[in-house]
């Protein structure tokens, strides 16, 4: 089925498959026997995900006061903001009741202008965390984290700073999709590592530097394919003592010595083939940075997943889900979702929901076993309930049809919230990291957004990126008391304390730009979340790839890549 997009700005066309319709069928709920279903989208896939994106501030933090207990916190929520917000503690606590805010649905009104009005007025979590953190306050959307700050959307991390997509760290800064990794440092989709740095794609390596797509390799540097290797500079062996002597004249304590390495690493990487895509132990997939999948279609930086499609950052598991953005965990048969996990079960339409729920539509924050509800915010452990207010079942069963009839004539139900519900502006929100738009556009488009002032630290001297010390051993302890200027954005930034520690145990040169502009980098090495058509330049055979046609790097389709690097 062709369709076109209904984004006026966008108009693209985009094919609706015959296992999305069955998918659609599979998904569309059933009450009093009759099935509602769930029409195919009306937006192409780019414009879907760009709607579930904006709803999501991940890495932008205030400081604010708790609207409950007055104590001061960091929020994703700025002061300024006309939202009710409380720490995690008086979230998580028993001291207030999300069914007082309740409200009975007026059929006059649109379905999604009763939800805005709701989910303005229910109190908010001030960042995404349970109450379990230790000394993590500026650490969003994590869980069981200690020591750690600015890092983004995981699990289980210790003394880990700056990074997004982690499970099981320890030691760890500057970081993008890490598990079960320790003493790493700017590295990208590792895995299992120990003690590596500058690397991107790499598994149970340790002790190395610049290393792309290597496995299972120790004392390595600038080297990219190798597996089971030890003692390789520049892909070539070497024995301990020269590998001794030439990572000494590398210089990797000094920064000058990093870029120089840097450039020679990146240059060698460019002459040799890199996989079409990168998929490990997965059958019947297209995608890219899938492990362990199964029958997994247009899906990225995904793990353990099963029959999914359009499906990105689902690193903890799922079955029998499409178009969800993050998370998974035992996460089955879920629609046009975003942060949804732990259990979840038939979600449609839904902004973080986890911690065995089920049955759920257009509803956000209900955790905990929230189960049969629709348009709801912030329940735990309630079922039939709509725009927060409970009901019996016989009544559920017979109000929430009629609800859903009215959204199919209004062209609303199995869409996505609107990007004009988002608590943020879209700047502020993961979708600008996807979908950049200027201010005009986003203006012109009915979306809000949000002027950044830069707050200047109390700081004993302003020190410009540039001018920083040449190696972390010439860097004094009153460093801290110094507010950095990044080289690129002129932004300010300061290094903490266990951050400097971490650097001095690396030894590795200080950072001299802001973490934004450290985060835009890394996500620039990654490959776009798209398909395109390339010859194989070993066999000349079709296939399909994340790197473009006119990009430079040698491609291969699996079977001639295996055949050269194995």
């Amino acid at each position: 089925m062709q369709k076109i997009c209904a984004n006026p700005w966008c108009a693209s066309a985009f094919e609706i498959a015959q296992d999305d319709l069955a998918f659609y069928d599979k998904i569309s709920p059933v009450f009093n026997r009759k099935k509602e279903s769930v029409p195919p989208p009306a937006f192409c896939l780019d414009c879907r995900q760009q709607r579930r994106l904006a709803m999501r501030n991940e890495r932008t933090l205030y400081p604010r006061v708790c609207d409950h207990c007055k104590k001061r916190i960091i929020a994703i929520y700025p002061a300024d903001s006309p939202f009710t917000v409380f720490c995690p503690a008086c979230w998580w606590g028993d001291n207030w009741d999300p069914l007082s805010f309740g409200r009975a649905y007026d059929f006059s009104r649109p379905f999604f202008d009763q939800f805005r009005d709701l989910w303005y007025a229910v109190p908010k979590i001030s960042i995404l965390a349970l109450t379990d953190n230790i000394n993590s306050d500026y650490a969003h959307d994590g869980y069981r984290l200690q020591n750690c700050y600015l890092i983004f959307d995981g699990e289980q991390a210790q003394d880990s700073y700056y990074g997004e997509v982690y499970a099981l760290l320890k030691d760890c800064c500057d970081f993008y999709s890490l598990k079960q990794c320790e003493l790493c440092y700017e590295c990208i989709h590792c895995q299992e590592c120990f003690h590596l740095l500058y690397s991107r794609f790499c598994s149970n390596c340790s002790d190395s530097a610049f290393l792309l797509d290597c496995s299972s390799c120790r004392n390595c540097i600038g080297c990219v394919n190798l597996h089971q290797k030890e003692y390789h500079i520049f892909n070539e062996p070497v024995s301990k003592e020269e590998f001794a002597l030439r990572k000494a004249a590398f210089a990797l304590h000094t920064h000058a010595g990093v870029e120089a390495l840097r450039a020679q690493a990146e240059a060698l990487f460019l002459r040799y083939p890199r996989k079409a895509t990168r998929t490990v132990m997965s059958e019947e997939v297209t995608g890219d940075n899938l492990i362990s999948c199964k029958n997994m279609h247009d899906s990225y930086d995904c793990m353990d997943m099963r029959d999914c499609r359009h499906c990105t950052n689902c690193m903890m598991g799922g079955s029998d889900a499409q178009d969800v953005d993050a998370w998974g965990d035992k996460m089955n048969l879920v629609y046009n979702c975003a942060y949804v996990g732990a259990g979840v079960e038939r979600l449609i339409c839904c902004y973080y929901q986890s911690f065995g729920v089920s049955n759920l539509c257009y509803s956000i924050y209900c955790l905990q076993g929230a189960n049969d509800c629709f348009g709801c915010v912030g329940l735990k452990k309630m079922r039939h309930c709509i725009l927060n207010t409970q009901y019996t079942e016989e009544e559920y069963g017979r109000l929430t049809p009629k609800i859903i009839e009215q959204m199919r004539k209004e062209g609303t139900w199995g869409e996505f919230f609107p990007p004009t519900l988002s608590a943020f502006s879209y700047n502020e929100t993961v979708a600008q990291d996807y979908y950049p738009l200027t201010k005009e556009e986003v203006k012109k488009r009915g979306w809000r957004w949000r002027e950044m002032r830069e707050e200047m630290p109390s700081v004993t001297k302003v020190v410009s990126g540039d001018r920083l010390p040449e190696t972390i051993d010439a860097v004094p302890d009153d460093v801290l008391q110094w507010a950095i200027r990044c080289e690129v954005s002129g932004k300010l930034f300061k290094i903490q304390p266990s951050e400097l520690g971490l650097y001095r145990k690396l030894h590795v040169p200080l950072p001299r730009r802001h973490f934004e502009v450290r985060h835009a980098a890394r996500r620039a090495l990654r490959n776009p979340r798209k398909l395109w058509k390339r010859a194989c330049a070993k066999c000349g055979k079709s296939m399909e790839t994340t790197y473009a046609p006119e990009r430079p790097e040698i491609v291969y389709c699996e079977s001639c890549y295996l055949k050269e690097v194995y």
